[in-house]
């Protein structure tokens, strides 16, 4: 069953022609080595084949490397859950991802992620993100302050606000009172990371690979240096004082318990945790949020629907976490943003430890098995116009019968990201605070090229005039 049906177009919609929307041109068959080589450097997107969008699982040859994509739901269930012990992540990944954030939750396995999955559940549960909620809302507050203090029609690049808005929230809720100097410092710090993450092809080849390891060693070590010295500062502070920060996420990650063992995380682990929830956290709110907003500047019913619902639930103060049940569409166009433009556009590759079948088709022992939200969620077989904006395909009547592994913004499993509940509130809030106060129209001249970078970035950001509300 395919996403729910039909819902009829709005008087808008129309009479205003849908948008052509951003995205890459998938070709048709088989690409030689070269090719393949020269686009992948360019856009990791762009080789994936058109029959990946339409078939259950395709195989393909890369570098003399087996790997299967998965696009049936089920097969991916089975990867991501019914026998994850069986598709442990490769050794190339978790050694890529191993340079930014150790053995944290991206990358640990067995025994240590499980501890530290308890450990660090707590500090993203209800309670705890009801109480972050006025700090999400007060930080995007901050930001269209900001902006009205200049003269209106402005022209702001919205990728690189939503970036500071949601480095403001999670350095906020980190770390408390020290916002304003680790804002900056983790700001340096992950870009200097993501300039350096050119991880690909090259990489896997002999003689040129274990030299770019090297290289990328060094230069991991050296753009984290400040930043390691910064955690363990805050840390020990911590230990020492633990009344110093504030109910921050730090301070109850230090305080934090394995309800099994009584252990808490040493310095060396909270460090890793703390790297993985800005890398991870961060950048992924922020993005989903940049594609949100190009999407509403491209389709001005949804906008409309959105800004009546703000209108009536919101009206003129700001919203409130009690809100976000009144907030469906909100919700709804938060959701379909993610489904066009996932901020992980590809989760993480797997070795298939025994030989098994998925979706009718066998998966040797030793090959490589990749799921990639971008092509399930616009498989031709699991959604109605898959490469049309519609939020309302996430409302109730439409979304039974949906396959919960159809649809995998945040991955799926028992490693489904532990900040899912905290990143959806944050997004919903953000979106509220700024819609409810401002339009963006996206510059005539601006380029979209979704362009995948460990996530989605718009390559060429995302220029954007403001237009005040109120």
């Amino acid at each position: 069953m395919k996403d729910g049906g039909e819902a009829g177009l709005s008087t808008v919609e129309e009479i205003v022609p849908l948008p052509r929307l951003a995205g890459v041109t998938p070709p048709e068959g088989q690409l030689s080595f070269w090719k393949f080589f020269r686009m992948a450097r360019h856009n990791g997107l762009a080789v994936i084949p058109r029959s990946a969008y339409e078939q259950p699982v395709i195989e393909q040859n890369i570098l003399g490397f087996r790997t299967y994509l998965i696009n049936d739901p089920a097969g991916v269930r089975e990867v991501l859950l019914d026998h994850v012990a069986e598709y442990p992540k490769t050794s190339l990944e978790k050694r890529a991802l191993g340079l930014a954030v150790g053995r944290g939750l991206l990358t640990s396995d067995g025994e240590v992620w499980r501890a530290h999955r308890r450990i660090m559940a707590p500090s993203f549960d209800h309670r705890s993100i009801q109480g972050y909620a006025p700090v999400m809302v007060e930080a995007t507050d901050r930001q269209a302050d900001r902006w009205d203090a200049e003269p209106g029609g402005q022209v702001i690049d919205i990728a690189d606000a939503m970036m500071h808005v949601t480095l403001d929230i999670i350095a906020r809720t980190m770390f408390s009172a020290e916002t304003a100097h680790m804002a900056g410092l983790v700001e340096r710090t992950i870009r200097g990371f993501q300039a350096m993450a050119d991880f690909g092809v090259p990489d896997l080849l002999p003689v040129i690979g274990p030299l770019r390891w090297r290289m990328h060693e060094r230069r991991s070590r050296a753009i984290f240096a400040d930043f390691d010295r910064e955690i363990r500062r805050l840390i020990e502070g911590r230990a020492a004082d633990p009344t110093s920060g504030g109910p921050d996420l730090l301070g109850r990650l230090i305080a934090a318990r394995d309800e099994e063992t009584g252990g808490g995380m040493g310095a060396e682990e909270l460090r890793d945790q703390v790297v993985t929830i800005f890398l991870a956290g961060h950048e992924t709110t922020a993005l989903a949020m940049t594609w949100t907003w190009y999407l509403l500047s491209q389709h001005p019913a949804a906008l409309a629907k959105l800004e009546n619902e703000l209108d009536a639930v919101v009206g003129d103060r700001a919203p409130r976490h009690e809100d976000l049940p009144k907030l469906p569409y909100a919700r709804m166009v938060v959701e379909e943003a993610m489904r066009l433009y996932p901020p992980a556009p590809g989760l993480s590759a797997r070795l298939a430890t025994k030989e098994r079948v998925i979706a009718g088709t066998r998966v040797p022992k030793g090959a490589a098995v990749a799921v990639m939200p971008w092509v399930l969620h616009r498989h031709r077989l699991l959604w109605d116009e898959p490469d049309r904006f519609d939020p309302e395909r996430f409302s109730p009547e439409r979304s039974v019968g949906r396959h919960r592994f159809a649809y995998l913004p945040f991955g799926g499993g028992p490693r489904i990201c532990i900040g899912l509940a905290f990143a959806m509130v944050e997004a919903v809030l953000i979106l509220a605070t700024l819609a409810r106060r401002y339009r963006f129209h996206l510059m005539p001249d601006q380029v979209i090229d979704p362009h995948q970078a460990i996530t989605l970035r718009p390559r060429y950001g995302m220029k954007m005039r403001l237009e005040r509300r109120i």
